[in-house]
């Protein structure tokens, strides 16, 4: 059986005086000042038990300094010894390092390395003090990598001076590295430019022979990646500066104009970096090239590029056919990759390469087929609704008075041009804002894969350059709006009906 709940007694109300505005905040006021105090007093406790990174910065002793600098006037020879066991000789001469090979053999250095190494072997600077005199921590010499060192260099000069000093470990928490030298009994920390300049083996110093791509000669490259797979291309060098670009796998199709000025640039201003070695059976897998990020074919036709001398004057030099096969496999860290080039590793910089690691056929197609780029273009011939609109431009170099052909500040041919529609004379003005019209069509949207419509086309373009490509465009009937768009045989994408009609303007046969 329940029982109903008891009555609560009522409470009496105790009435609660509040305090003023000025009252509590003098209140807060004095526990702030209170809490201040007590933290002021602990502060050394806590210093001492919690030590924050500024803290430690701050108890150590700051004694970055430059104990000596050599005269690199009279600096003859630096031989670097690491702890692996290689040593090495490089002599110093006419403001250029060569590496000694034999007594009379010697090889010039890589010129990029030159400040670098010579800056860090003749000024003998340090970031801090570790001790004043190594036998306060002669226990601890092997952890620093200092007994025996990592890396020993000595230094001599033509007035018979000499310095030698021994590169350590890294110091913990630090870029420093542990370090000390000829001229006292210190042991100090020297900056990780000092450790790198020495790290490079006798052959990492050697120049790199680069090879030569020149965009005008290249007719073909293949990329293949992990992400997107085959993506190979062919290139005609159409007048000056003028490239035209076609995708060849996974389909045919025209590239995009500044897709190819991308891409082409991309090889132009590829370089190999620092050399690492052979690639070898047991090193393959260490540098990522039995799991490739990309593999490049590219082949290049004979012929002539320019070259800015010493002097600062173009000279043109011969290129024999060839083809140049690159393999970029695993990133060294954030900004290298490894790059195999004629059985040898290099590293070359990411930024070079993103383009050509990025490479995806989807991004190099052309949304706006009858665009040629800067090629001039020879005969445009549009057959629409049964009837035919032919222009034909003819290219005359222009002569001066006297006698020379004109040219413009780039250094290119100057042409007299002649165009006819049908065999009827038409303006240069209408010829351009023709062509214009041309590359300004560009598709409505894109289909669900690549097809190749048969049958009569609703419409035909067909339009030849002075260098001799041809592209021909082909609509066949989709719906009310659109057309499916064929180039060169092949449809990726669908148009608006009207866009041919818009494109011919004036021309457009009524």
């Amino acid at each position: 059986m329940e029982h109903p709940a008891k009555r609560q007694p009522k409470v009496k109300k105790r009435r609660v005086r509040r305090l003023s505005r000025r009252t509590l905040l003098l209140i807060l006021l004095g526990i702030a000042v209170m809490i201040a105090g007590g933290f002021v007093l602990l502060l050394p406790t806590i210093k001492e038990k919690y030590p924050t990174r500024l803290a430690q910065s701050l108890q150590a002793e700051q004694t970055q300094a430059t104990l000596a600098i050599g005269d690199t006037k009279v600096l003859d020879t630096i031989t670097v010894t690491h702890d692996d066991g290689e040593t090495y000789t490089l002599l110093y001469r006419d403001e250029q390092l060569y590496l000694q090979r034999g007594d009379d053999e010697v090889e010039m250095v890589n010129e990029s390395y030159t400040d670098e190494i010579v800056s860090a072997a003749t000024e003998i600077a340090i970031a801090d003090t570790v001790a004043q005199d190594e036998s306060e921590v002669s226990e601890n010499l092997a952890d620093m990598g200092l007994e025996p060192p990592q890396i020993s260099v000595t230094v001599t000069y033509a007035n018979g001076e000499a310095v030698q000093f021994d590169v350590g470990g890294q110091v913990p928490g630090t870029t420093y590295h542990y370090y000390r030298w000829s001229g006292d009994h210190g042991v100090y920390m020297c900056d990780v430019g000092i450790y790198d300049a020495f790290t490079y083996t006798a052959h990492m110093l050697l120049p790199v022979e680069q090879p030569t791509l020149v965009p005008a000669l290249i007719d073909t490259l293949s990329i293949t990646t992990k992400t997107a797979g085959v993506m190979a291309c062919t290139f005609v060098s159409d007048g000056a500066d003028a490239y035209i670009g076609t995708l060849s796998a996974p389909y045919r199709y025209p590239m995009d104009n500044d897709a190819v000025t991308t891409l082409l640039s991309a090889l132009k201003n590829f370089r190999l970096g620092t050399k690492m070695g052979e690639v070898t059976a047991e090193n393959r897998s260490e540098y990522g090239f039995d799991d490739p990020t990309a593999v490049l074919e590219i082949h290049q036709q004979k012929g002539y590029y320019g070259v800015v001398n010493t002097d600062g004057q173009l000279q043109y030099n011969t290129l024999d056919e060839q083809s140049i096969h690159l393999t970029l496999g695993a990133k060294d860290g954030e900004f290298f990759y490894y790059c195999q080039y004629a059985g040898v590793c290099y590293r070359v910089s990411s930024f070079l390469v993103t383009t050509l690691v990025n490479a995806n056929a989807a991004n190099y197609i052309t949304h706006a087929p009858a665009d040629m780029g800067n090629a001039d273009i020879a005969t445009i011939t549009a057959v629409v609704d049964g009837h035919t609109v032919a222009v034909t431009a003819t290219y005359t170099e222009h002569v001066l008075e006297n006698n020379k052909i004109e040219t413009d500040e780039d250094g290119n041919t100057v042409y007299d041009i002649t165009v006819t529609n049908n065999g009827q004379s038409m303006t240069t003005d209408a010829f351009n804002a023709l062509v214009t019209h041309l590359q300004q069509m560009t598709v409505s949207g894109k289909l669900e894969g690549a097809q190749e419509p048969g049958g009569t086309p609703l419409w035909k373009l067909t339009i030849t350059t002075t260098g001799g490509v041809t592209r021909t465009l082909a609509a066949y009937p989709k719906d009310t709006f659109s057309d499916l768009l064929a180039v060169d045989g092949v449809a990726l994408f669908y148009m608006n009906t009207e866009a041919i009609r818009i494109a011919l303007g004036e021309l457009y046969p009524t």
